[in-house]
């Protein structure tokens, strides 16, 4: 569930990191549509209800915001969200977090925020929809239509802005339908895979990609 980070990590050396998040942003929109379409019978889908209702809101808010702050300060906050997402994760882990409806829904509303100005804000929610008691593949199809629904909105409010630009749409649109059959194979992989081994593959490429966040953070700043 981390290609869309990834990718960010990726691009952001060549094109700049606030040119990034639009154009993966349009790349989301594509690889989560298939991904909705793959696990459709896993989704849950009052859960998805609660995060998308007080989550939205939130989205648009963060996504105003994005569009006004400095490329050092985006790459900043994508390796905090990582980073704080371990002890979040850790937290819910020890104390076997139990969700109720309306921690869901606070939990909902703050990650709506984070959302509009970073790409991966899912490392905060794992913990939260995972505490309903889903399983990695109901998380993995519930995550998936929830992302969806906000890189729809984030997309919306580009256009409003300006921030979207041709050029960058149609690279999303080509890179998003890539990420098509890259999604059947993930799923094959996580068929394979037990709820242990998938966590540490995430937390192992968590790690990886806040350390390239940081770096990137420095060069900015020089």
């Amino acid at each position: 569930m981390g290609g869309g980070i990834a990718l960010v990590a990726i691009l952001s050396h060549w094109i700049g990191i606030k040119e990034t998040i639009p154009l993966i942003t349009c790349v989301l929109i594509f690889s989560h549509a298939s991904r909705i379409f793959l696990y459709l019978q896993n989704i849950d889908w009052h859960s998805a209800r609660i995060v998308l209702i007080f989550g939205m809101p939130m989205v648009a808010v963060g996504t105003l915001i994005f569009t006004y702050l400095h490329p050092a300060v985006v790459s900043a906050l994508m390796a905090l969200i990582l980073i704080v997402s371990f002890p979040v994760k850790a937290y819910a882990k020890h104390n076997q977090l139990k969700t109720s409806n309306r921690m869901l829904s606070v939990a909902g509303s703050i990650w709506g925020l984070i959302a509009g100005n970073v790409i991966g804000p899912g490392f905060f929610l794992a913990p939260f929809l995972l505490g309903t008691g889903m399983n990695r593949m109901t998380y993995v199809g519930t995550l998936a239509c929830i992302v969806f629904c906000m890189n729809i909105v984030k997309l919306m409010v580009f256009g409003v802005v300006d921030v979207m630009t041709w050029s960058v749409l149609l690279l999303g649109i080509a890179i998003g339908l890539v990420t098509i059959p890259a999604n059947w194979l993930g799923r094959a992989f996580l068929r394979r895979m037990n709820d242990d081994h998938h966590l540490k593959i995430i937390e192992i490429m968590t790690m990886i990609i806040i350390l390239n966040f940081l770096w990137l953070t420095l060069t900015l700043l020089n």
